[in-house]
């Protein structure tokens, strides 16, 4: 079975600008507690969205993630945003993480959020991705 939320975050890990900006911090599902107490700071958290379209004849699936990029102001978090969504409009064909991803729709443009919780702010967009079931 693979793992989506796993290889977009590997992919982001491997992307230049986006590590340079996030200082490394590229996160699954949620911020890790050691993290909290520095915030808020340029990071990425990419979490299921829930639904998934699928293909009856191929063995690909289309989950929906969304991706939230945190900053110290909007601007900052916009800047980070960009940048995620330019590697992900870029990702051509790819093994990573044993999946094998074909592509990635961005499914909204970024919409900016302030953390219901702690008031960081944050932008927020939902993107599909075209991902193999099968384990590579």
């Amino acid at each position: 079975m693979t793992d989506v939320v796993l290889s977009v975050l590997t992919f982001l890990k491997n992307t230049g600008t986006v590590m340079l900006l996030a200082g490394g911090r590229i996160y699954g599902d949620e911020l890790p507690v050691a993290q909290v107490s520095s915030m808020p700071r340029k990071c990425v958290v990419i979490m299921e969205a829930g639904g998934i379209e699928r293909n009856d004849y191929l063995p690909i699936n289309q989950p929906r993630l969304d991706i939230y990029c945190y900053g110290e102001t909007y601007y900052e978090a916009g800047r980070l945003d960009r940048a995620v969504a330019y590697a992900l409009k870029h990702l051509k064909r790819l093994t990573i993480s044993n999946s094998l991803i074909h592509g990635v729709a961005l499914g909204t443009g970024a919409r900016s959020l302030r953390d219901p919780d702690t008031g960081w702010r944050l932008k927020m967009r939902s993107i599909t991705v075209s991902i193999d079931e099968r384990e590579v």
